[in-house]
C-alpha cells in the first residue's frame, strides 16, 4: 500500500525550505497543508496542490479558527518556523512556538518533525555527533535547544528533531555575504553546510519511517566533507564570478587550538538509510 496516499502532512512555514518540501510531498501523493503569514501567500500554495492557510503567530494560535484546527489535525506536522532577527524576536518566537505546539496537541497532531539548527552546539570543539551535549552560546541557540526538549517531552517517540547546518541551495549561499570582504577571521576553520535537496530527502525519510513507529530521535545534517572556510568560499566566489573574500592569516597552531566543530552526520544518514545527494561541497557550484 502506498503510504503517501493515506498521509496528511502539515508544514508550518512554507518558505525557502518548506515550499519545495511541500511540492515534493504533493508529487509523492501526500495530502499536504501549508501555512504562510498572509492570505495571498497562503492562497498561492494552491498552485502546487497544497491546501494553504494563513497563520500569523501568535494571534492565529491564541484564538485558532476552524481552518487552523483542521491544519493541526494531521498525521505529521513539520515545524519549520525560524525566529526573526529583530531585538526581542527570539523570546517572542519561543513563546509563539510553545503556543503553536499546545494547539497542535489539542487538535490531534500525531507526529512532529521539529526543524532545529546546529547552532545549539555553540562553539563545541572537534567532531560533533548527534548525542554531543548542546552548549548554546546565543539566544537563538538556547531557544532552539529549549524547544527541542519541549517537543520531545510532548510527543516522545512520535517526535523527531532535525538540526540543520548552514543551508545552501537555490538563491541561497553564504558566499554572497563574504564576497569582497577583507580580513575575515578563522579562515582555517571547517565549513558545515547542507543542501536544500538533502534536507527534503531527510524529511521524506523521517516521515516514511514514522509510519512504521520510528521516532524519538535527535538527528542532524551536514555534507560529508568540510573544507576550510578560506578554500571553500574563495572557490565558490570564483565559480560565481564574485569578488574573492580576503581571509586574515591563520596559522596551523591557531587552527589546532580552536579545533572548530565538524558536524558528522554519518549516524543520521545510517539511521535514515539516506545517501546524500550533495555530499561534496567543493564540487557543488553556488546557486545564486
Amino acid at each position: 500500500m502506498d503510504i503517501w496516499n493515506n498521509t496528511k502532512v502539515s508544514i508550518c512555514g512554507c518558505g525557502w525550505l518548506g515550499y519545495p518540501l511541500a511540492d515534493h510531498l504533493v508529487q509523492l501523493g501526500a495530502q499536504v497543508w501549508g501555512s504562510r503569514q498572509t492570505v495571498a501567500a497562503a492562497e498561492a500554495l494552491s498552485a502546487i496542490g497544497v491546501n494553504g492557510i494563513p497563520l500569523c503567530l501568535p494571534n492565529d494560535v491564541v484564538s485558532p479558527s476552524q481552518a487552523v484546527r483542521d491544519f493541526f489535525a494531521t498525521d505529521v506536522l513539520v515545524v519549520n518556523v525560524p525566529p526573526g532577527r529583530q531585538p526581542g524576536s527570539v523570546d517572542a518566537w519561543q513563546q509563539n512556538v510553545s503556543q503553536l505546539l499546545d494547539v497542535a496537541q489539542q487538535c490531534g497532531t500525531q507526529r512532529v518533525i521539529f526543524i532545529s539548527t546546529t547552532v545549539v552546539y555553540g562553539n563545541a570543539k572537534g567532531t560533533v555527533y548527534e548525542d554531543t551535549p548542546v552548549q548554546p552560546e546565543t539566544a537563538s541557540g538556547q531557544a532552539h535547544a529549549d524547544m527541542e526538549q519541549l517537543v520531545l517531552q510532548m510527543w516522545g517517540d512520535n517526535a523527531v528533531v532535525l538540526r540543520l547546518s548552514g543551508l545552501i541551495g537555490p538563491g541561497r549561499h553564504p558566499v554572497r555575504f563574504l564576497s569582497g570582504r577583507k580580513a575575515i577571521p578563522h579562515g582555517g576553520d571547517p565549513v558545515n553546510l547542507i543542501h536544500q535537496a538533502d534536507c527534503i530527502a531527510a524529511i521524506r525519510r523521517i516521515i516514511t519511517l514514522g509510519q512504521q513507529g520510528w521516532g524519538g530521535h535527535i538527528l542532524h545534517l551536514a555534507a560529508h566533507d568540510h573544507p576550510s572556510r578560506s578554500a571553500y568560499y574563495c572557490a565558490m566566489a570564483n565559480q560565481a564570478g564574485l569578488p574573492l573574500p580576503d581571509f586574515a592569516p591563520d596559522s596551523t597552531a591557531e587552527i589546532q587550538q580552536r579545533d572548530a566543530k565538524v558536524i558528522d552526520a554519518g549516524r543520521t544518514c545510517e539511521l535514515l538509510g539516506l545517501t546524500l545527494l550533495n555530499p561534496h561541497l567543493m564540487s557543488l557550484p553556488p546557486e545564486i
